[in-house]
């Protein structure tokens, strides 16, 4: 998404809106755990603050369909963010401190994709559940337990303490 210095600078006191809709597929190969990615829907607002300075207002959102990291089952989750930017074309102007981080913009263009590719990565859940109670799967016949129980023995004895077993058997 390319927003124009130009197009901001015609209308001084208003703000610039732009809405597109991008498309991250590239992400399915680059996260683990994410099966698919709709197009993201981006809407941004530009204005220019004066003295060549340009602030951004960013929201963008998505659906994505997760595989669960306990089930393995994949499930759509509604991915959304909101963040703010300022940049200039002025290489004296351009700040990078802990109180204000302000871009350079090389061409005339600044260009979004990097900044909307960051939110929409820190909004996907690094361990994704496709309920906060997933039960997973069995651990000796892989079975779904959300879906059904098995009978499967489960219970696991400290070798250490194998020995005390024996004692209980009659």
């Amino acid at each position: 998404m390319q927003i124009s210095l130009q197009k901001i600078n015609q209308q001084p006191n208003q703000q610039l809106i732009v809405e597109e809709s991008i498309q991250l597929d590239e992400l399915v190969d680059e996260v683990l755990g994410l099966e698919r990615i709709e197009p993201v829907q981006v809407e941004a607002v530009f204005q220019n603050v004066g003295s060549r300075l340009y602030h951004g207002e960013v929201k963008e959102s998505t659906q994505a369909v997760l595989t669960c990291s306990r089930c393995l089952t994949g499930y759509t989750v509604p991915l959304q963010a909101e963040w703010s930017e300022r940049f200039t074309d002025e290489e004296s102007r351009a700040i990078d401190s802990e109180e204000e981080i302000v871009h350079l913009v090389e061409a005339q263009t600044i260009d979004l994709d990097p900044y909307i590719r960051e939110a929409l990565l820190l909004t996907i859940p690094f361990a994704p559940l496709c309920m906060e109670d997933c039960k997973g799967l069995c651990s000796v016949c892989g079975a779904n337990k959300n879906v059904r129980e098995c009978s499967c023995m489960t219970e696991r004895i400290d070798p250490r303490l194998a020995a005390l077993q024996d004692l209980f058997k009659e």
